[in-house]
């Protein structure tokens, strides 16, 4: 018959040995250059495990991270008048055609026929399922505002899919859909729901930003992301740090010079089959590129059009004579003339005096860059930097209500419900908070929110002193509540190594590590590791001296204080809610 291990102290859901935690080792080229990506460290500390592409099992691990995510949000959501529900993942196409969404999310919509032949798609999201089932249940203004949130499996046929959780086909995300019956009412609502974000991710504890961005294929006419800054992050972010303005780079606006001289660039709108449908001409200052987002929400491309543009000519920025000519522009029914606004007044007027005022567009037509001024303070200079988006706001107005009919009779007059739609990747938050936290290539350190455990206990000899310690654990107070009940990971796996469970300390990321080696033995000292982010620990804590780089900081403490050094190591570490 099978020996099992000696169970120890705690409950069996805080014994490793009861939990599937497939860890493995890292390859000795990993280990020497750091080279592992965070979707392989993640999988090697048994988190998730790769299904197929873009499709991931989260384990036991990775589910106890994603439901401290889930209680800071539900927290959130239902101070600010959240209910939660949970819509269907089944969706009938019929509202997504009358919305124009059908066409606008195009081959990354997941699409299937049941047995009677029948058209259903998958929820990559669910503006137009939350419109027709509140105008099916509410008639009055009376019952307005709402604000009704899910946390939900939402699906994508991503092209290329990459990146483990940041770019897979299957997510776990929380939508939350406001509806407000004037433009006041849903701008209150959309600042209310900025504010509630802010205080979920001060609580997560991973440095982020806010930026202004691009609505993209959800629509609406204002947007603002929430980034976790980080070079492996696959947008870029511009910042003027001297008064604030932060925007995506594809929304960003800056201020550059009017003098000098401006490129041409000729633009052609091309088919699926790649024929010229549409053409256009943007005039840009020199050495500037045109911004296809920003030009295609002044001049619409259909979502399996591709818009491209390739630099004509470039002209002296106050030549006047012949301009037209010279540009290479031809007016037809399909033709559009984009004149950039930090151009000179004096080649602008010339246009404008030229051109039909339908086939006109002035505005910012370029890509912001480093190095340029703020269009916001004047004089401030902006600075790139790279990011990972975690949450998408956005102000929809009657994108979804007007195509879908959902009206109120408010004030003598039947309007069309404003509305807002306020997105968080709960499952991209696990990666991108590791992704922040692994930086010195030995393993995770959680944000002290979110981690599985906050504290494991690794004896590495046979002991009956384990209890104590767990005990010792549960007694530490920070803000005067006990923040290790609960959790704390109790690692009884003797059947493994001592440097086997001593790495799997490192990897999994707990943020303390409490070691019972020789020193326990002899003097009742234990090992304390510390991988908490943003600790900066001093050389003594409590008395005790403390050694570290930075990352990972050690001390040996004797059991009779190890409360009162937690207590004092983890001070000011965990986020109040405000």
């Amino acid at each position: 018959m099978h020996k099992q291990s000696k169970r120890v102290a705690g409950d069996s859901a805080s014994k490793l040995s009861w939990m599937l935690l497939p860890t493995q080792k890292a390859t000795k080229e990993q280990t020497k250059d750091n080279s592992a990506s965070t979707a392989d460290i993640l999988t090697k500390a048994g988190y998730i495990h790769q299904s197929s592409a873009g499709i991931y099992t989260l384990m036991p691990m990775a589910q106890r991270v994603i439901a401290k995510i889930e209680v800071i949000v539900d927290e959130e959501m239902q101070r600010v008048g959240g209910q939660k529900m949970t819509l269907p993942n089944l969706l009938p196409p019929e509202n997504w055609k009358k919305s124009g969404h059908w066409d606008s999310v195009g081959e990354e919509l997941f699409s299937l026929k049941d047995r009677k032949k029948s058209t259903l798609i998958l929820g990559p999201t669910h503006e137009e399922e939350i419109t027709a089932t509140v105008k099916h249940m509410v008639h009055s203004y009376r019952r307005y505002p709402l604000r009704l949130y899910q946390t939900a499996r939402k699906f994508r046929d991503e092209a290329r899919p990459r990146a483990g959780l940041l770019r897979g086909r299957e997510f776990i995300m929380k939508d939350l859909y406001s509806f407000d019956v004037s433009e006041q009412s849903a701008m209150d609502t959309f600042y209310t729901m900025e504010a509630a974000y802010r205080r979920c991710f001060d609580r997560i504890g991973v440095p982020y930003a806010v930026a202004e961005a691009d609505s993209g294929s959800i629509g609406g006419s204002m947007s603002k992301e929430f980034h976790f800054v980080n070079s492996a992050g696959e947008d870029t972010l511009l910042e003027c740090k001297a008064c604030g303005y932060t925007a995506n780079e594809e929304r960003a606006c800056s201020k550059v010079s009017a003098e000098g001289e401006v490129d041409i660039y000729h633009g052609n709108v091309l088919s699926e089959n790649g024929a010229v449908v549409r053409q256009c001409k943007a005039v840009i200052p020199r050495s500037c590129q045109p911004n296809v987002i920003k030009i295609k929400q002044v001049w619409p491309v259909a979502a399996k059009e591709k818009l491209e543009f390739a630099l004509h000519a470039t002209l002296a920025g106050n030549e006047t004579e012949n301009l037209l000519e010279s540009i290479g522009y031809k007016q037809d029914a399909h033709s559009c003339l984009l004149i950039d606004t930090s151009i000179s007044s004096q080649m602008a007027n010339a246009v404008k005096n030229s051109v039909a005022a339908e086939a006109l567009y002035l505005g910012d037509w370029r890509l912001a860059r480093a190095g340029d001024h703020c269009v916001e303070c004047q004089h401030g200079v902006l600075e790139a930097q790279r990011a990972i988006e975690v949450a998408h706001i956005f102000y929809l107005g009657d994108k979804y209500s007007k195509p879908l009919d959902l009206c109120v009779r408010y004030q003598d007059q039947n309007k069309f419900v404003q509305m807002g739609c306020y997105g968080i990747g709960i499952s991209r938050i696990l990666q991108a908070a590791a992704e922040c936290s692994n930086a010195d290539g030995r393993g995770l350190r959680w944000p002290l929110s979110i981690a599985p455990y906050l504290a494991t206990i690794v004896p590495l000899y046979k002991t009956d002193r384990v209890s104590e310690l767990y005990d010792k654990l549960l007694n530490v107070k920070v803000n005067g509540k006990q923040v290790f009940a609960g959790n704390i990971a109790v690692e009884d796996r003797d059947y493994l190594s001592a440097g086997f469970r001593l790495y799997d300390a490192q990897l999994l990321g707990f943020p303390v590590t409490v070691v019972l080696g020789k020193k326990f033995k002899q003097t009742s000292e234990v090992e304390v590791q510390l991988r908490v982010p943003l600790l900066e620990a001093p050389q003594q804590i409590a008395g005790v001296r403390v050694e570290g780089d930075g990352y990972e900081y050690r001390a040996f403490v004797h059991v009779d204080k190890l409360s009162e050094f937690l207590a004092c190591a983890l001070k000011g570490q965990f986020k109040e809610v405000p």
